[in-house]
């Protein structure tokens, strides 16, 4: 089946609740509507949610995968390198809706001081912070360079800072009293004009130097008024179950206090690069079976692969190296430099077979000296680089 395709990402993973779940429910339901006995409801019954449960058990990393992957293409699909200020939204609208946000608080001596600093505090709304500060340091420049941004973003993470555990949140058990203090600030920089030579790399500027984006995160965003347009990293990150990113925080005081509420899409065809591996027009149904060979078929395949090799033999599969070690095996990423005879060998640290597990430093340098050996025969050098280095 064609669709639905990945480039609807939120209806994706609503089908993919309703199949799993309706699968395991179906027969129950089916059953149970229809004038049957009793004996017959109870069998269906125990044997569609012993199934379920032991599809869910067998699968659940796919469906998890499957789950963060189709949010984080619903995030992108809604992010945008900048954005055009509605035509509502003037400089006096987005100062005075700054200024209606939590509390004032006096600015350090710091230069340049910004125009509004604003604090509001909330309680934690899960057992996974003591607390969240949410921060608006706004500034309005009459030209916006690299140096004054640099200045700027200083200035306001030394008064944000200052500002750290202005209040203490209340009524908090044992558990959250451990946990961290979840904090984000927003540097708001309304430039009347913004130096050419910086506005090609304005989306790249603003998105350095953001700290973990879920518990501590420095949200900037520079609204150019000259030309209408809001640069600030609007991806979202997605929701975990458990924890809310203050990045999303930040996002959404610059959707309200700036944007009028609405991140439109309409006329904004500045997109972010595509998720690698992840192509919008896939099939939801090409994508799920994918990921369920990529982790349950793959590890059959290896298992017979390992068992098929003998002792100390090399084995390569397109890009990987399989070695076979005192009925242990190891996969290692390959990179051949064919014109400088260079094999860039994945750094080996652990097993890979039967089960991922540390390696010993003296089996690491008799394996590293076998696969030398190896690529020696052929004509080539041996590095061993980091999986990043070769990606």
């Amino acid at each position: 089946m064609i669709f639905p395709k990945l480039k609807y990402p939120r209806l994706c993973r609503i089908l993919t609740y309703v199949v799993v779940l309706g699968c395991g429910l179906l027969p129950i339901f089916i059953v149970f509507s229809l004038p049957t006995p009793d004996i017959v409801r109870v069998i269906v019954l125990l044997g569609s949610l012993i199934g379920l449960l032991f599809y869910l058990f067998r699968n659940f990393v796919v469906l998890m995968t499957m789950d963060m992957a189709l949010a984080s293409l619903s995030c992108y699909r809604t992010a945008r390198k900048q954005y055009m200020l509605p035509a509502h939204r003037t400089v006096d609208r987005i100062r005075s809706s700054i200024l209606r946000y939590g509390t004032h608080c006096n600015p350090s001596t710091i230069q340049p001081q910004p125009a509004a600093l604003r604090y509001k505090f909330s309680n934690p709304m899960t057992f996974y912070s003591r607390g969240i500060e949410r921060v608006i340091a706004a500034y309005e420049v009459d030209l916006l360079d690299r140096d004054m941004y640099r200045d700027i973003f200083s200035s306001a993470k030394t008064n944000s800072k200052a500002l750290t555990g202005r209040k203490k949140a209340v009524f908090l058990d044992k558990q959250q009293k451990k946990q961290s203090l979840h904090r984000v600030t927003v540097v708001l920089i309304l430039a009347h004009k913004v130096d050419p030579q910086i506005i090609p790399d304005l989306y790249e500027l603003v998105c350095k130097q953001c700290g973990d984006e879920n518990e501590d995160c420095i949200v900037p965003c520079v609204v150019d008024l000259a030309h209408r347009t809001c640069v600030f990293n609007c991806l979202r990150l997605p929701y975990v179950g458990y924890s809310y990113a203050v990045k999303n925080r930040g996002i959404r005081i610059i959707k309200n206090k700036v944007l009028g509420g609405n991140l439109n899409l309409n006329g904004n065809t500045h997109f972010l690069e595509p998720i690698r591996d992840m192509n919008p027009e896939d099939s939801l149904w090409d994508f799920w079976k994918e990921l369920h060979h990529q982790f349950i078929g793959a590890d059959r395949e290896t298992k017979r692969r390992f068992e098929s090799l003998s002792e100390r033999e090399v084995l390569i599969v397109r890009d990987d190296l399989y070695l076979k070690w005192d009925q242990r095996g190891i996969c290692q990423t390959v990179e051949l430099d064919t014109e400088k005879k260079i094999a860039r060998v994945e750094t080996v640290a652990n097993w890979f077979y039967p089960k991922i597990q540390p390696i010993g430093k003296k089996t690491i340098l008799k394996i590293e000296e076998h696969i030398i050996s190896y690529y020696t025969k052929q004509g080539y050098a041996v590095e061993f680089v980091d999986i990043e280095t070769i990606a």
